[in-house]
């Protein structure tokens, strides 16, 4: 596809969000970035989708930006539309995020008639819809996934016309850095139960520094954790900048992932981790992972190559396989070596390649 005759593909990322596109969540900056990649590396013709209280037209990070009217209704991440979807359909190709979501399940609708092709992403978000219920899903055409696990997660008749596409990472903000690291131990993310964070605590113990970076999502979890780690070597750094997170990676001599599907208080998540972005970040600065088993993690996570996957809910094995790191200067170095070459193929520009050249796998772009 050249700039003289581009794909037009308008990105719609079910987001109430008014006037601007809020990134704090892993969902909207995955659809954000590959929406950027593929209009400024991979020579499409990119527009974004969001939704706010009224049409607006401009711009945002650097592509042409449509609000959409929707109804407020409480779900930022599952508005309902009250403008009409049928102006998408003067696009090549419209290419939708979240599966289980009200708008998702209107453009299933929209698209069919009007014949437009249609391609949705789950992200793990959205809520209560039309989609599964009435099996609309027959209505669309082609799906992506970020993991095998992911693809699992979708109704087992889409899952034949659903491509696999891993990624991405933006590598230029993860420069590699192979200098020695001070025993000291990491996990990145959102603040909340899934995340397994207390079982790193627990497995760091009294003898292994730890710090927990993120936003804190469930503020009766981050209370939990702080009495857990009462006494211990643990600090919590709260709302990090992306710098603050990039010095994180470059510090830590181990990056863990902890999640688990169910939580320490009993809840269940059967969806965590479709990514797990923060391994491909610490792999891309050198830094060795210690994932669980949980999720899409341990398909980019190469086990004895890249770091370790573990069973979750297990803070032995952690313990076991971050000391083996901190007391293996050779094995860290090979680790972190391994890690930042393997992510390379993970590149946004990568994913955008491989997505445009999924359309054309899926039938749905020449």
């Amino acid at each position: 596809m050249t700039r003289e005759n581009p794909l037009r593909i308008a990105h719609v990322l079910p987001l109430y969000s008014g006037d601007g596109v809020d990134l704090t969540g892993g969902g909207e900056r995955y659809a954000v970035k590959l929406a950027a990649a593929m209009d400024a590396e991979a020579g499409a013709d990119v527009t974004l989708v969001t939704f706010g209280p009224r049409f607006q037209e401009g711009t945002a990070f650097g592509l042409r930006h449509l609000v959409l009217g929707a109804l407020p209704n409480g779900q930022p991440d599952n508005p309902i539309p009250s403008s009409p979807l049928w102006r998408l359909t003067g696009f090549d190709l419209v290419h939708a995020y979240q599966f289980r979501c009200v708008v998702s399940s209107v453009l299933a609708v929209t698209c069919w008639s009007s014949r437009t092709p249609l391609v949705i992403t789950d992200l793990g978000g959205g809520g209560r819809s039309p989609m599964n219920p009435v099996h609309l899903h027959r209505l669309v055409p082609g799906f992506t996934a970020l993991s095998e696990f992911s693809r699992s997660l979708l109704p087992e008749p889409v899952r034949p016309r659903t491509q696999v596409l891993r990624g991405g990472i933006a590598l230029e903000r993860f420069p590699f850095d192979p200098s020695p690291r001070r025993p000291h131990v990491v996990q990145v993310s959102r603040i909340m139960p899934h995340k397994g964070m207390n079982y790193l605590v627990e497995a760091a113990g009294d003898d292994i520094e730890v710090t927990i970076a993120g936003r804190v999502v469930d503020t009766s979890y981050y209370d939990y954790l702080r009495e857990q780690a009462r006494g211990r070597n643990v600090r919590f750094l709260i709302d990090p900048s992306d710098s603050e997170v990039v010095d994180l990676y470059r510090d830590a001599a181990v990056t863990v992932g902890a999640s688990v599907y169910t939580d320490v208080f009993g809840g269940r998540w059967p969806t965590s981790e479709l990514l797990g972005l923060p391994m491909l970040e610490s792999m891309a600065v050198g830094t060795p992972v210690v994932c669980t088993d949980v999720g899409g993690m341990p398909e980019y996570v190469a086990e004895g190559v890249t770091g370790f996957v573990v069973p979750p809910n297990d803070p032995a094995a952690i313990r076991d396989r971050v000391l083996r790191i901190l007391g293996d200067a050779g094995l860290a170095a090979r680790l972190g070596q391994a890690g930042h070459e393997h992510v390379q193929q993970f590149s946004w520009a990568d994913l955008a390649g491989r997505t445009l050249a999924a359309y054309r796998t899926l039938g749905l772009a020449a």
